[in-house]
């Protein structure tokens, strides 16, 4: 198969998060009351503590308050569900995040339907899905699926029309991506690894976004020419964070391209402090900001 060469662009994530935080610590500014994450994690999972010290951080930056608030695998499912009902209640918590992954045989998803909908700032519960649904002015959307959509934005790529391939269908980015991009005007192609030659369902796709988890999986072969493709993979092997396009092949083919580390990770932590403020306003009766995302600023 013969492909063109084009420019590639390499749209960093990390002036679009830092453009967003600095809104964000306007409306905390302005808020003048306290806001408080509270993070709920089970265990002491490696991966975990890394992202949650990436979350704290960003909520200081903001003067969000951020608390993690611990629970032993030994003591049970039960107490992460009594943990999350007594937060779900408590006037002073503006939000909860249930970090995952939890321990093997736990119901991820029977957790995080304990968080209300308008504390739910990952957007993963089943009540924040069906307010979605339903186009609820106060439906939080989730982090990651947010930030493609801002990374998108960024770009000037508009949803309506445009030919979307999401590669994965987990319940944390590819599920609701496919139904955000779908309400949004967007043709979407949703893909797994029971999807036969799926390269030739993305060739002819303007934007990609890979988030199946498989380092390298996403070669030139799978992308037109010109193409945006966003990478959502990450996968730690040997030391190293790889995403799931192989970058050096697709860089000289792809229009737009995102990279890893640093292009999707640093949004997500910016959309879920979005979400906060969201939160924080919807439950003084304020109107959601209006985020502002734009890759020439």
């Amino acid at each position: 198969m013969s492909l063109s060469t084009v420019t590639t662009r390499i749209l960093a994530g990390i002036p679009l998060r830092d453009a967003l935080l600095e809104q964000a610590r306007d409306v905390v500014r302005e808020l003048a009351q306290p806001v408080r994450l509270c993070i709920v994690q089970v265990g002491n999972h490696a991966a975990s503590n890394v992202y949650i010290r990436n979350k704290q951080a960003a909520c200081a930056r903001v003067g969000i308050i951020a608390e993690v608030v611990h629970i032993h695998e030994g003591q049970g499912e039960q107490a992460l569900h009594a943990t999350l009902k007594a937060l779900a209640v408590e006037s002073d918590v503006t939000a909860i995040l249930v970090q995952t992954p939890l321990p093997r045989g736990w119901d991820v998803q029977a957790a995080l339907d304990l968080v209300p909908a308008l504390k739910d700032v990952d957007g993963l519960s089943r009540a924040s899905a069906e307010m979605r649904k339903d186009d609820a002015a106060q439906a939080l959307l989730p982090a990651t699926p947010l930030g493609v959509m801002r990374l998108m934005e960024a770009l000037q790529i508009s949803p309506h029309g445009t030919s979307v391939a999401i590669i994965g269908k987990g319940m944390v980015v590819g599920a609701p991506l496919r139904d955000m991009l779908q309400r949004a005007g967007a043709q979407v192609i949703a893909i797994d690894k029971d999807t036969p030659q799926p390269a030739r369902l993305t060739r002819d796709c303007d934007v990609i976004v890979a988030a199946a988890g498989a380092p390298g999986l996403v070669t030139a072969e799978w992308v037109k020419p010109g193409a945006t493709v966003i990478d959502v993979g990450l996968t730690r092997q040997d030391g190293k964070l790889l995403g799931d396009v192989a970058r050096m092949d697709v860089e000289c083919i792809a229009g737009a391209l995102t990279p890893v580390p640093g292009g999707v990770g640093p949004m997500t932590v910016a959309s879920l402090i979005t979400n906060i403020c969201d939160a924080a306003c919807l439950q003084l009766g304020r109107s959601r900001t209006v985020w502002k995302v734009d890759a020439n600023a």
